[in-house]
Formats: structure tokens, sequence, C-alpha cells
């Protein structure tokens, strides 16, 4: 695959974004209830499947985005951060709709899908 040097704006966003989705990851196969709350959610069950799931999904997109930067893939790159802003975005309608969520926890979603939709469009946006 050709490649091109990410400018140095790209590799931060990619690298933290990794990041930051590795670190929820983490979280949510270390600390369950720790990260329901900061999810938005309050989810009673007595086997932790949801978060071991959930914790699972986003180490693996952490890792994606952060070997993508690494590589300086751009094109996959912004796929892929177009692609998993489904993902933020339906988290946001499931904490809006849920009878038992934590008061204003939907906005870091819906902050969190605009940043990659930004994101995104810088990174496809060509220069001429």
């Amino acid at each position: 695959m050709q490649t091109e040097q990410l400018p140095r704006w790209a590799k931060i966003a990619g690298y933290t974004f990794g990041a930051l989705l590795m670190f929820i990851g983490l979280r949510f196969l270390i600390m369950p209830q720790a990260a329901e709350r900061g999810f938005g959610l309050i989810y009673d069950q007595s086997a932790y499947s949801f978060h071991y799931i959930k914790g699972i999904r986003d180490i693996f997109s952490g890792l994606i985005l952060a070997i993508f930067t690494y590589m300086n893939w751009r094109l996959p790159l912004a796929v892929t951060l177009l692609a998993g802003s489904l993902i933020p975005t339906v988290d946001m309608l499931v904490v809006m709709t849920a009878a038992r969520a934590v008061p204003g926890a939907e906005w870091i979603h819906g902050s969190t899908a605009l940043a990659i939709w930004v994101t995104t469009y810088f990174l496809l946006r060509r220069r001429r």
C-alpha cells in the first residue's frame, strides 16, 4: 500500500483517538461499574458480559487507529474513523433513550462523533 507522511496534527489525532479508545476498553475490563457510569448507563446485571464486549470492541478499535496512524495510511485511517463514527452516534442514542441513564452523559458521545467527523474531513481533504 502506498503511504504518505501524515501531518503532525493527523498523527496526534490518530494516536489520541486510539489511546483513548484503548483506555476506555481497558477500563471496561478492569473497572466495569465505574466505566458503565462514565459511559452514561446504569446497567444492573450480575455478570459483566456487556462490559467485556464493549471493552474488547474499544481496545480493538483503538489498536486499528494506532496501527493505521503508525503506518501513515491516511485513507484507511479516514475511512475507519468515518465508519467508526457510527459507534459514538449510536451510543449517544442509546444513552438518550435508556430508562436508567446518567443525566447529561449523552453529550460526550455526540461530541466524540463530531470530533471524528471534523478529523475525517481534514484527512480526506487533499492539498492542491
